[in-house]
C-alpha cells in the first residue's frame, strides 16, 4: 500500500491542531471502512494519522483496541440525542427514523457498520464483543420506551414490546444492507446515487421511508386507544 493510498484524509484538521487520540479515531475510521479490519495494520492508521506506531500505541494498546474504540465512536454517533430521551415511544421511533435518513447520506458509516456486524457474528472476531453489546442495548432501550408507552397509556397494553424492539433493529440492519448493494450497482452502473438508490432500474430505495412505513404499522396496531375515541 503506497503512501499516497493512506494519506490524511480530506477535510481533517492540520497536524497539530487537533487531539491525536481523536486524529487517530477519524483515519481509523475510514481505514477500516474502506479496507475492512483485517487488511488494516496499526501502522497504516499510523501513517494516515501522521504519527508513529509507538505514539498510536500509547493511546491505544492494541488494534483490537482501536477497532472497539472506532465502533464505540459510530455507536456514539448514532445515539447522540436518542440514549437520553424520555419522550414517548412514538416520539423515540420518529427519532429513530430521523437516524436513518441522516444516515442515507453517510454510506461510509453505513458501510463500516454493515461490514463489522457481519464479520462479528463470529464470536473469535474482535468486533463480537460489541456486536453482542450493540444489538442488546439497542433492543433494551427501544423496549423499554415501549415499556414505558404503556405505563404512560400511549401503547397497548398486550404490545409485545421486545419482539417489536427486534423487529425493528432488524429491518434498520437489512434495509442499510439492501441499501449498500443498490448502491453499489448504481455506481458500477455509472448512475448518480443520494438518500435514495435505485434498485436493479426499479423503485428508488428510501431506507427513511422504508423505516417510516414499519413504525407507522407499529403504531397503527399497537397504539393505545385514545380516551372518548369509538
Amino acid at each position: 500500500m503506497s503512501q499516497t493510498e493512506i494519506r490524511r484524509g480530506p477535510g481533517r484538521p492540520r497536524l497539530g491542531s487537533e487531539d491525536k487520540r481523536e486524529r487517530i479515531l477519524h483515519e481509523a475510521f475510514d481505514l477500516f471502512a474502506r479496507r475492512g479490519y483485517s487488511a488494516t495494520s496499526l501502522n497504516d492508521v499510523a501513517r494516515a494519522a501522521d504519527i508513529s506506531k509507538a505514539g498510536l500505541l500509547h493511546h491505544f494498546e492494541s488494534k483490537e483496541a482501536l477497532f472497539s474504540a472506532v465502533l464505540e465512536r459510530r455507536d456514539a454517533a448514532d445515539m447522540a440525542g436518542m440514549e437520553a430521551f424520555d419522550g414517548d415511544v412514538w416520539a423515540f421511533l420518529d427519532l429513530w427514523v430521523d437516524l436513518v435518513e441522516r444516515n442515507a447520506g453517510k454510506p461510509g458509516m453505513v458501510g463500516l457498520y454493515t461490514a463489522m456486524a457481519i464479520g462479528g457474528v463470529d464470536a473469535d472476531h474482535p468486533a463480537h464483543p460489541w456486536l453482542h453489546h450493540h444489538f442488546l442495548r439497542a433492543i433494551d432501550q427501544t423496549a423499554e420506551h415501549f415499556e414505558r408507552g404503556k405505563v404512560g397509556g400511549v401503547v397497548a397494553p398486550d404490545a409485545p414490546s421486545r419482539e417489536l424492539a427486534r423487529t425493528l433493529v432488524a429491518l434498520s440492519d437489512g434495509i442499510q444492507l439492501q441499501w449498500l448493494c443498490a448502491r453499489a450497482d448504481a455506481a458500477a452502473a455509472g448512475e448518480g446515487y443520494g438518500g435514495t438508490t435505485p434498485v436493479h432500474g426499479e423503485t428508488p430505495l428510501d431506507m427513511a421511508a422504508q423505516m417510516r412505513l414499519l413504525v407507522d404499522l407499529i403504531k397503527a396496531r399497537w397504539a393505545a386507544p385514545r380516551v372518548g375515541a369509538a
